[in-house]
């Protein structure tokens, strides 16, 4: 460990037999401090297997955060980039530690064909202190993640709040053996307890027991308060290393008391600055603060527990998030101290739970950017699997080009362009082809960024390996079905958590179901296919007012009217093995008896879909317009932005441009191709062009580069691909249409 000694890895079994000695056990090892003491907490989180460095366009919350311009496609990210900024701010703090807040796994390439090695020698080269077990980390299941803890871990994974199965029983996981709950650390002379508190709302499955993960849910802060207090009598302070969530986060302090900082994860998302909370959140009738605290009968067992009441006084907790995906490291810095003249007014020194508290803090959130050096060490870590990478796939062949990108998210909270691409793309797969498609919104888990468009891009956004199932769903079903995911939708921020393609359906966030017992949200108006006139063709429409008044039934994408589900009626869906199988508390699914597992997986189905458009500056037949030079495209038809491509008259610089003193060659029948001129869009031709050179320049060395570059021809070479390139505009659906329309937020 890099930032100091580890006094211990306490299990499950035997701290609980340790729970009669809370004072009077801590040791007695050198000097304790007294006094103000300075302490750095280096923090990550959702690093989801960015090991390497990645494209990005920046939304204007990761431009205020210093990575960039809004809009601008930048290259954040990598392993080697954060393990130097964690090296350079340890060498500029005395007590430090590096603290991971989980899923770490699961969200490019490198995860679907490693299944998590490389993450855990990469957490274990950058020299972390600590890990907490997120829910991606079971994404191959809890034997694979036992397996690679226990070849190349060398720091404690934490899970306080999980019971795991005997690691003894025959095909168990060795995890229950490996995770911990608790580390504690010297510091010279500051001890500092660490309480792991893995994820529990996003573990499919985790509350049907038996299942297959082998882990018991703990009561949340039930199980905190028992290490707090645990801890306490060894300890000067007591941090909580969190994948529960903000929310879950502000309940845990609320509802304990003994804990001076929470390092949160889950949701990824930057808390800059950080929250002050204040624990001991529970107040009884006579204005008194409390926390609850759980007690059973030794002498019968069979007796259940008891909820008592523990006095307490509110004390502050500082709450810190640090963001995901490898594009930022936090720190944060505390003055503690346990001379009680150092607090605030009115403050109670509780002898309980005060060790040393928080006097004053400070935070710095660090962009992991282009700019930043690589950490040899960890880059070296990483060569092999790169390599391996090249020789399995070919993840920089690519798809199609987006002139625009295509976000993940709405800016009316209801359906995406890019929740549009994939549902239309599983719903229209050949052999598939049902009446309508649903995904989860949180399974798209990056934009489209402007650009070349390559697979490496197909696995950022869709890094899950689920297959595509069919099922059959009754009208009725389908209203259960549109129901939960609005009950989901209004429990969070009544943004949708769906996409689908082939159906249209209205999400009131705030309609009760008469179910007491179900949160808020329903589904008001649900259409499936057409509705058909009197000439058997669509009726078409301009507003709802031509579709009967019905509220979200006219598609004004193709002006015409959608037709009102029928409960009796039978109706095919296309959605995503995971869902299928309950994942995101789909039960209505799950519950189904007709599902056919297709195999294909949506990441295919999405990549093929891309490859059918036509490339960009397709007219008449999804055609290129011929040409000679340049002038040739600066038509109406065409508009601005065009060259004339082919290889002859391409001028190979860092700028592509056209030879004016030579012409391309007309075709003599048939449409442009190889040697021909073709109109093609002049950011398509450039941008491919640098596309090619970044992969030139990653070669060895700068001569094969060099070669590299000669060879290729990346101007002439692009001109050539984009007019191939499939186009990922509005001719492929990729916009918002309203297909589901949110109310009542």
């Amino acid at each position: 460990m890099a930032a100091g000694r580890v006094l211990g890895l306490l299990p499950l079994v035997a701290l609980f037999a340790a729970a009669g000695c809370l004072s009077g056990c801590g040791s007695s090892e050198g000097e304790r401090l007294h006094g103000q003491v300075r302490l750095t907490l280096l923090h990550t989180s959702d690093i989801h297997s960015r090991l390497f460095p990645y494209s990005l366009q920046l939304g204007e919350i990761d431009s205020k955060l210093g990575l960039g311009e809004t809009d601008a496609v930048v290259e954040v990210g990598g392993a080697a980039r954060i393990s130097h900024i964690i090296g350079r701010e340890r060498a500029r703090a005395w007590r430090v530690l590096h603290l991971d807040s989980g899923d770490v796994y699961q969200g490019a390439p490198i995860f679907n064909y490693y299944g998590g090695e490389p993450e855990i020698r990469t957490l274990a080269a950058m020299g972390i202190d600590a890990m907490v077990v997120g829910n991606h980390e079971f994404d191959r299941g809890a034997l694979n993640l036992g397996i690679q803890l226990q070849r190349w871990a060398s720091f404690p994974a934490l899970a306080a709040n999980y019971l795991l199965e005997d690691p003894s029983r025959p095909g168990a996981s060795p995890l229950g053996a490996l995770a911990q709950p608790t580390a504690v650390f010297d510091l010279d002379g500051l001890r500092v307890g660490v309480i792991g508190m893995g994820s529990l709302s996003s573990l499919s499955s985790i509350y049907d027991q038996p299942n297959r993960l082998g882990v018991l849910p703990l009561q949340t802060a039930e199980v905190a308060q028992f290490y707090v207090d645990l801890l306490r009598p060894m300890v000067d302070l007591v941090v909580v290393l969190s994948h529960l969530g903000i929310q879950e986060d502000q309940r845990l302090i609320a509802h304990t008391t003994g804990i001076d900082v929470v390092l949160g994860g889950h949701n990824h998302i930057v808390l800059q600055p950080p929250k002050k909370a204040r624990d001991c959140g529970l107040v009884d009738d006579q204005g008194q603060h409390y926390v609850e605290m759980v007690s059973a009968d030794p002498q019968d067992p069979e007796q259940p527990s008891k909820k008592e009441r523990r006095r307490c006084w509110p004390r502050p907790v500082v709450l810190a998030h640090s963001g995901a995906f490898a594009k930022y490291v936090g720190r944060l810095d505390l003055v503690v101290s346990d001379d009680p003249r150092d607090f605030e007014p009115g403050f109670v020194y509780d002898d309980r739970v005060n060790g040393f508290e928080l006097v004053s803090y400070d935070y710095q959130l660090f962009p992991v950017g282009a700019t930043v050096p690589d950490d040899p060490i960890v880059r070296r870590e990483l060569e092999p699997y790169a390599q391996g990478l090249d020789l399995l796939t070919t993840l920089d062949l690519l798809v199609g080009y987006a002139p625009e990108g295509s976000p993940r998210f709405s800016t009316n909270s209801g359906d995406s362009p890019l929740g549009n691409l994939i549902s239309t793309a599983m719903w229209l797969r050949l052999g598939i082809q049902t009446d309508f498609s649903l995904t989860n919104t949180t399974g798209i888990r990056a934009n489209l960024v402007p650009g070349p468009v390559e697979v490496e891009q197909m696995f950022n956004i869709f890094p899950f390996d689920n297959s595509i199932t069919k099922m059959q769903l009754s009208g009725k079903e389908v209203q259960e079905l549109f129901d939960y995911v609005a009950r989901r939708s209004s429990g969070r921020g009544c943004v949708s958590q769906a996409q689908i393609a082939g159906a249209r359906v209205v999400l009131d966030c705030m309609e009760q179901d008469p179910d007491p017992d179900l949160s808020p949200g329903k589904a008001t108006h649900i259409y499936i296919g057409p509705a058909l006139g009197k000439n058997g063709k669509p009726a078409a429409c301009s507003s709802d007012a031509d579709c009967a008044g019905l509220l979200g039934a006219c598609d004004l994408s193709t002006l015409s009217c959608w037709q009102p589900i029928d409960p009796m009626s039978s109706y095919e869906l296309a959605t995503s093995n995971y869902l299928a199988g309950g994942g995101s508390g789909y039960r209505v699914l799950q519950r189904n008896t007709t599902q056919l597992d297709t195999k294909v997986q949506q990441r295919d189905a999405l990549i093929d879909y891309l490859r059918s458009g036509k490339p960009c500056g397709a007219v008449a037949q999804g055609e290129l317009a011929a040409c000679e030079t340049d002038a040739d495209c600066a038509t109406k038809e065409l508009g601005e932005g065009f060259v004339c491509a082919c290889p002859d008259a391409t001028l190979e610089a860092e700028i592509c441009t056209s030879d004016p003193g030579r012409k391309c060659a007309r075709p003599e029948s048939g449409p442009p191709g190889q040697g021909h001129g073709a109109c093609v869009l002049a950011r398509c031709r450039d941008d491919v062009a640098r596309y090619q050179r970044r992969v030139c320049a990653n070669a060895p060395n700068e001569s094969i580069a060099a070669q590299c570059a000669a060879a290729l021809s990346p101007c002439a070479g692009a001109g050539e691909q984009c007019k191939f390139l499939a186009c990922i505009d509005r001719a492929l659906g990729n916009f918002s249409d309203g297909r589901i329309r949110m109310v009542g937020k």
